[in-house]
C-alpha cells in the first residue's frame, strides 16, 4: 500500500472523528451550526475516503479508517470529555488496534 493512500484514509478518520466530536458537543448545545459542521466534516471524510477506495480494497480502508478513528476518539474522549473505559472496553479497544495493525502489515 503506498504512502499516498495511508494518508488519504487517514485525513478521512480526522474528519469522521471531527464529525463524531462535534455529535458529542450537539448533545448538549444542539445548533444549526453544529448540525451543518458535522454535515460538512461527513462530506469530506467520505470525499477522502472515496479517492482511498479508488486505489485499495474496501476491508482495508474501512479497517485502516477505523483503527485509526479508535485511538483519535479515544484520547478525545479521555482528555476532553473526561471519559474512562473498563478492562473489558480497553481489551476491546486493543483487539481493533492489533486488527488494524495487522491488516495494515
Amino acid at each position: 500500500m503506498s504512502h499516498s493512500v495511508a494518508l488519504l484514509a487517514l485525513v478521512s478518520a480526522v474528519f469522521y472523528c471531527i464529525a463524531m466530536f462535534a455529535m458529542k458537543s450537539w448533545a448538549s448545545v444542539p445548533s444549526l451550526w453544529v448540525a451543518l459542521g458535522i454535515g460538512a466534516a461527513l462530506l469530506v471524510a467520505g470525499m477522502f475516503e472515496a479517492f482511498a477506495l479508488q486505489r485499495e480494497r474496501l476491508g482495508l480502508i474501512y479497517v485502516g479508517i477505523l483503527g485509526a478513528e479508535v485511538v483519535f476518539l479515544g484520547v478525545a474522549s479521555l482528555l476532553h470529555f473526561e471519559e474512562r473505559y473498563t478492562l473489558r472496553e480497553g481489551i476491546g479497544i486493543g483487539l481493533v488496534l492489533l486488527g488494524t495493525a495487522i491488516a495494515w502489515t
